[in-house]
């Protein structure tokens, strides 16, 4: 493997180095030429090939006149920004700007996925976090790039509308798509306030769906909603069983009962002479139902639950205090494309 080193003033003294093996480079120059020399040629593979096709501008006329800009490059794309907003916004941008020169090209790595490309990436981002000359509302297209460039850029502000975009709208989404939401912010690290938010409407989906994606949360989060799931089943289980047995108290007044004549109650023997009308049917064949104010829901593992069920979910969730991320599960890191488109506790012996 050869290194094709650089004509510069410190490396003057070793004129006859022209093309070396790297293992000979380690050995007569000293680590901190070795270690210029090859930030030289990493600046120049990432960025001697990039050619600036489109511009833009989000600099105002008061900006152009105290020379307050700072030009940020990414990939083919020059954004012109105001130094001072962009320093306010992200404390990355603040370190990186203070110690570059003025009126130097900042070449920044956004993010390695090809779609949306990256300068389309970092213009969600300057949009949403640098007034120019307004804030930009982050939509369900922008959500996961914002949340990813704020903790990137360690833009605090962007962060907390993120957060605000969440909780307001997490009641407003199908479950699946809560569901994605709660992956990116366990992926990047959005406070506990935020996760706990959204656990609810998470719950709400079918016993099918979140054991086909568990695999995009953690194991402690996964048993703090089916142990949610399954409380909101044992009140769903008492209200349909009252349900019935106010129905064996059903009596008419009236001379004859409507099937067969009797003491005026409906549902004795005499009315059912030929037996039970559902003793024929197999327990696979029966379907069992909880009424909620907005429709009839069958209590099965494939059905989702009625947002009207938010309350009680969300009630059971918090009997378990604040998410615990003790173990060392990272798989529900999720890659981002693909989502387009165990708890410590001591057995009981008594249990």
């Amino acid at each position: 493997m050869l290194l094709r080193t650089h004509r510069c003033a410190s490396y003057r003294c070793l004129p006859h180095l022209r093309l070396v093996k790297v293992t000979k480079i380690a050995a007569i120059i000293p680590m901190n030429l070795l270690g210029y020399i090859a930030g030289i040629q990493n600046h120049e593979s990432k960025h001697g090939s990039f050619t600036v096709i489109n511009q833009l501008d989000y600099l105002n006329s008061q900006c152009h006149l105290e020379g307050c800009r700072a030009d940020i490059v990414v990939h083919s794309t020059r954004f012109m920004l105001c130094r001072h907003q962009l320093c306010h916004a992200s404390v990355f941008f603040k370190e990186l700007l203070s110690k570059q020169e003025a009126n130097k090209d900042y070449y920044v790595s956004v993010s390695s996925m090809p779609d949306p490309s990256p300068s389309t990436q970092f213009r969600w981002f300057v949009e949403s976090s640098i007034p120019c000359p307004a804030l930009k509302d982050i939509t369900d297209e922008t959500i996961e790039t914002c949340m990813r460039l704020s903790r990137r850029f360690q833009a605090k502000g962007l962060e907390l509308r993120c957060s605000k975009y969440l909780i307001e709208n997490r009641c407003n989404r199908q479950p699946i798509v809560i569901l994605c939401w709660l992956n990116w912010t366990l992926k990047h690290n959005f406070d506990i306030q935020t996760q706990m938010a959204l656990l609810p409407s998470v719950s709400r989906l079918s016993l099918n769906s979140l054991e086909r994606h568990r695999h995009m949360i953690t194991e402690s989060i996964y048993s703090n909603i089916v142990t949610a799931k399954l409380r909101s089943t044992y009140d769903k289980t008492v209200q349909v069983f009252l349900d019935i047995h106010k129905l064996d108290h059903f009596s008419v007044d009236v001379e004859i009962c409507p099937r067969y004549p009797c003491r005026k109650q409906i549902g004795c023997d005499r009315c059912y002479h030929e037996g039970c009308e559902i003793g024929s049917k197999s327990i696979q064949d029966m379907q069992a139902f909880f009424k909620c104010p907005h429709k009839l829901i069958p209590l099965n593992d494939s059905t989702n639950d009625c947002y009207c069920q938010i309350p009680a979910l969300t009630q059971y969730l918090g009997q378990h205090g604040r998410l615990r991320h003790d173990e060392n599960d990272d798989d529900y890191l999720v890659p981002s494309e693909h989502l387009r488109g165990a708890r410590n506790v001591k057995d009981n012996p008594n249990d």
